[in-house]
């Protein structure tokens, strides 16, 4: 959908903000000739967003329900690797907790958006995008490696 099919004065929030990704998506709003605001979320904004935190999930909805309708809402954050962890390269390397993590954060967190967030949408023009990745396709599963975030990518393209 092209951002031109917005109304006038249109206004976002991206979450994810603080990744490369987020902020690149923050940044082009902002440039965007119709768009009046974008309101820029993360882990370290004020309010707070942590996918792995499901009462932060509702509360930053909360805190922002005031402030709609919301014609655009882009969820761009997740995880490939963290504190501790690297994308698996073989699957002897699969771990319990660190695949619970992955799929907390890339497929059980945006689910938790759409649930808290999808209320604050303009009922007639509202968008609701969730950044996804190739290798969570099904259909084209010929790499290897990745294990977890391509798991929880594939989980998260048959949730939106």
């Amino acid at each position: 959908m092209p951002l031109s099919s917005f109304p006038e004065g249109f206004r976002a929030i991206v979450i994810g903000v603080s990744g490369a990704i987020g902020g690149a998506i923050a940044a082009s709003l902002e440039a965007h000739p119709r768009c009046a605001q974008v309101i820029g979320v993360g882990r370290d904004t004020t309010p707070s967003l942590d996918l792995a935190d499901e009462a932060s999930i509702r509360a930053c909805a909360a805190s922002l329900a005031g402030s709609g309708p919301f014609h655009l809402i882009v969820q761009a954050a997740g995880v490939l690797h963290g504190d501790g962890f690297m994308p698996e390269k073989r699957l002897e390397e699969l771990e319990a907790e660190t695949m619970t993590q992955v799929f907390r954060i890339n497929a059980v967190g945006p689910a938790l958006v759409l649930a808290h967030f999808a209320p604050l949408l303009d009922t007639r023009r509202g968008v609701l995008a969730v950044l996804s990745a190739k290798v969570g396709s099904i259909g084209d599963n010929r790499l290897g490696g990745w294990y977890s975030y391509r798991a929880s990518k594939a989980a998260l393209n048959m949730l939106v």
